[in-house]
């Protein structure tokens, strides 16, 4: 009896086995870990690389922007980020004043339940990723949400990718908002302050 003791003491057949059925739950969560990690990098990614599309497309504009052109810039960033998930831009043209050091809003436009108008103080929460602008200059402030949900796999909340981008006009000394498509001048807002 005292033989097969030892002999089954020092039997190491089986233990691989034992090993892997005490490493498999760690491993399948590390796997599931790693994928949604990934599947939230790269839904900030994409929000980043299309909001950078957006504001280009926007910097490169010529004619008055319409309501009808800030709709097809957030269907163009809902395809963009091709997400099932709510998202959200705003287009908002500012100016830099060097005297008082303020950022004025000059007009401003979200779709997705972003409102329309931010305030000037609006600018401010966002000051430290705007550029060294000199006095009067005129840019284009293009934000842009998604939400990322990555179900209930335990370790990541829901959160929303926030990105800013400020570019700015390219073509024109300055980008001009008109809420009626019909070429008019009297009703663009081309300026703080009208």
């Amino acid at each position: 009896m005292r033989k097969l003791l030892k002999q089954f003491g020092r039997d190491e057949t089986g233990t691989v086995t034992v090993e892997f059925m005490i490493m498999l739950p760690l491993l399948i969560w590390c796997f599931a870990g790693m994928h949604v990690f990934f599947a939230a990098y790269r839904s900030q990614t994409i929000n980043v690389k299309a909001t950078y599309t957006i504001g280009d497309q926007v910097s490169r504009e010529t004619n008055y922007i319409t309501p009808e052109y800030v709709d097809s810039l957030n269907n163009l960033h809902e395809f963009l980020t091709n997400t099932s998930s709510p998202s959200a831009i705003r287009i908002t043209a500012f100016e830099y004043e060097r005297d008082d050091d303020t950022y004025r809003v000059i007009w401003s436009q979200g779709r997705g339940g972003q409102p329309n108008r931010p305030t000037d103080a609006r600018i401010l929460d966002v000051r430290n990723q705007l550029p060294v602008m000199p006095d009067e200059e005129i840019a284009i402030l293009t934000e842009a949400w998604v939400d990322f949900e990555p179900g209930n796999f335990i370790g990541l909340e829901a959160f929303t990718s926030h990105e800013v981008v400020v570019t700015r006009p390219r073509f024109a000394s300055q980008i001009c908002w008109n809420p009626l498509n019909d070429g008019n001048q009297t009703t663009a807002v081309c300026q703080a302050g009208y």
